[in-house]
């Protein structure tokens, strides 16, 4: 595994911390949000610039099941990017005040309901490319060849992590959420900061094993298996 991807690797997980980090808002003063979110956009502009030349091959592939919700997740991401790069410039309260609306509170609100899709459809990218990812920690812990035991043990754990996933996805009122019908009581934030950024690390981890095993699934059906 090449320094480049591991590169990239490292951003993408980091990139998702730092969304997870910018939900926790009512645990940090709005500078600390502004702060991460920044950081963000830059992880965000240079994914794309370690990805460019994929843009370019996009027309020369062959679609399939995987390709295809792969670009709806990119195109989706694009779009819950962009609106979450515009509404926090017009809400801005310390890095650009000079650029913020006075009230603005339907502003915050679609901030926030474009966060919380955006973490969404990220865990489904990471679905689309999770043999990947998986490979890549294979090839990092030095693991060759295919074992049994190690593939049984590793579907027992996500199987686990997707059925925590469903019991965080009802704590944390994510469904709701996503419909912007949710309200601040849905989560204490005088509870565990760590629970916190465990339940969305497990929603994380449900959406990206769905769309994995989906993807499975449809791919063995084409072919037959």
């Amino acid at each position: 595994m090449s320094a480049v991807f591991r590169l990239r690797l490292l951003l993408d997980v980091v990139a998702i911390g730092l969304i997870v980090a910018c939900l926790a808002y009512w645990w940090l003063d709005n500078l600390a949000h502004e702060i991460f979110g920044t950081a963000l956009f830059a992880l965000v502009i240079g994914h794309n610039v370690f990805n460019r030349r994929w843009y370019g091959g996009v027309a020369k592939r062959r679609l399939d099941a995987v390709r295809i919700v792969n670009l709806a997740t990119i195109a989706c991401l694009a779009l819950g990017m962009t609106i979450m790069l515009v509404t926090s410039l017009l809400i801005s309260r310390d890095l650009l005040p000079f650029m913020a609306l006075d009230g603005a509170f339907a502003v915050r609100e679609l901030h926030m309901f474009a966060a919380y899709w955006v973490l969404l459809v990220i865990a489904i990218h990471l679905g689309t490319r999770w043999q990947v990812v998986m490979n890549a920690c294979a090839a990092l812990l030095r693991l060759d060849g295919k074992s049994r035991w190690r593939t049984a043990g590793l579907r027992v754990v996500t199987a686990a992590v997707a059925a925590l996933g469903v019991r965080s996805t009802v704590e944390m009122g994510f469904g709701s959420k996503l419909m912007l019908t949710y309200a601040l009581d849905m989560w204490d934030f005088n509870a565990s900061t760590l629970q916190f950024f465990v339940n969305y690390a497990l929603i994380v981890g449900l959406f990206a094993a769905v769309t994995h095993y989906a993807l499975l699934l449809a791919r063995r059906g084409r072919s037959g298996v």
